[in-house]
């Protein structure tokens, strides 16, 4: 399937990297954080979470929760749970728990920071190896001339071999072609910096869940509602 913009042209992607890359993109953009803000997103709505609200900070995660008490709070900092916080950054993690009807505050050291730092984009989708096909379904892509893919990075500053196969990857299927050498990509990952950083805490559990291809058929898009983000699968 090939997508076409307003004008009948062909779809144009632009794979941006770390938060500078956020911080320019215009329109329409995907976020990857492959480890593995993207994933746990999509771990939690996949099973049923109501909606995902992400911040930049932990101070900012607490402050929320005072407020609303019912909430769930999820994050890490350098790979690891934040003390006193619900969940840590893991899909893995989240697919032992009961998540469904919750609103969950996520912050992470990469992927909310993407978030809270593309605001010039129109839209933002969450994107990964596990819902490549169903972005490349989904009408809110195929209308448009361009996509950003913002491959996040380690840390937000700097690119990461993750984040920047799986744009690749996903620019391929949002440019209608079928993705080549997945099998050399993956080895390519797994003996990347953040691959050994998960290896190294111990958190090898995640890499079915963030490296598995299309086991997520949803595409969840984030919505700025007066000073908040709110993350959700569109009805």
């Amino acid at each position: 399937m090939r997508c076409y913009g307003g004008a009948g042209h062909p779809m144009k992607t632009i794979v941006r990297s770390c938060l500078d890359g956020a911080r320019k993109s215009r329109g329409v953009a995907v976020l990857i954080d492959v480890f593995r803000a993207s994933n746990t997103i999509l771990m939690l709505l996949h099973r049923g979470a109501r909606s995902i609200l992400p911040v930049a900070t932990v101070e900012e995660a607490f402050s929320l929760k005072k407020k609303h008490p019912e909430y769930w709070l999820a994050g890490e900092r350098g790979g690891v749970k934040i003390e006193g916080f619900d969940l840590g950054n893991s899909p893995h993690e989240v697919s032992e728990r009961n998540v469904h009807g919750r609103q969950i505050i996520l912050t992470t050291s990469a992927g909310t920071q993407g978030i809270v730092h593309a605001q010039h984009a129109e839209r933002i989708f969450i994107g990964s190896f596990g819902n490549g096909a169903a972005l490349g379904k989904e009408p809110g892509l195929l209308d448009c001339a361009q996509v950003d893919l913002l491959a996040i990075g380690t840390d937000a500053t700097r690119k990461a071999v993750e984040d920047e196969r799986c744009a690749l990857y996903l620019k391929d299927i949002l440019e209608g072609r079928a993705p080549q050498g997945i099998s050399a990509m993956m080895e390519a990952i797994l003996e990347g910096e953040g691959a050994l950083r998960l290896k190294r805490l111990g958190q090898e559990r995640d890499f079915p869940y963030c490296l598995g291809i299309d086991i997520f058929p949803i595409v969840p898009e984030v919505r700025k509602t007066n000073d908040l983000f709110e993350i959700r699968v569109p009805a």
